[in-house]
């Protein structure tokens, strides 16, 4: 599962990378992702813009714009934008795990990618540089209701040392 999330977020970051100074954005979505992640623009973080499935009222596709905000030395920050084709901008909140079980709401994505084949939006964050420690979560596109519902979650808090696979705390 580690290896997926991680295979899938190499791949937005890298075949998906463009700078936000050289591409069509849509009207006022660099301004709201500016003043959340100022870093957006003074290091020209990456922008990975994906088609999602169609919902019930659009013919068009919304479209996924998954956003960079910070970097750290074995972590991302991301921030991610569905806007519809009438060009409506809404931020995307996800339900997260976090210590002991409890669920809360974030628009913060640590190393999110998404994947166009299932249609998820997956989320990947170690506690410290081997990965002995973590989280990562997988949420899916409801066209429906268009918003990403949480699929799986995995969660270890205890740094060990063991490079396990983290256990699933949720699974829909």
């Amino acid at each position: 599962m580690k290896t997926k999330i991680l295979l899938a977020l190499a791949m937005s970051l890298t075949t998906v990378s463009a700078f936000a100074n050289s591409m069509e954005l849509p009207t006022g979505l660099v301004d709201l992702h500016a003043k959340a992640c100022p870093e957006f623009i003074e290091r020209n973080l990456y922008v990975d813009i994906q088609k999602l499935p169609n919902g019930p009222e659009f013919e068009a596709n919304n479209t996924l714009y998954v956003m960079g905000c910070e970097m750290y030395a074995y972590n991302s920050l991301e921030k991610a934008y569905v806007v519809n084709p009438q060009g409506v901008i809404t931020p995307v909140v996800v339900a997260e795990v976090v210590d002991e079980g409890k669920i809360v709401a974030t628009s913060d994505l640590m190393g999110a990618g998404y994947d166009a084949t299932t249609n998820t939006l997956g989320t990947f964050q170690k506690g410290r540089g081997i990965g002995d420690c973590g989280s990562s979560a997988t949420y899916k596109w409801d066209p429906r209701n268009e918003k990403f519902v949480l699929e799986e979650a995995r969660v270890k808090m205890e740094c060990d040392g063991e490079e396990t696979e983290w256990p699933v705390v949720y699974k829909k």
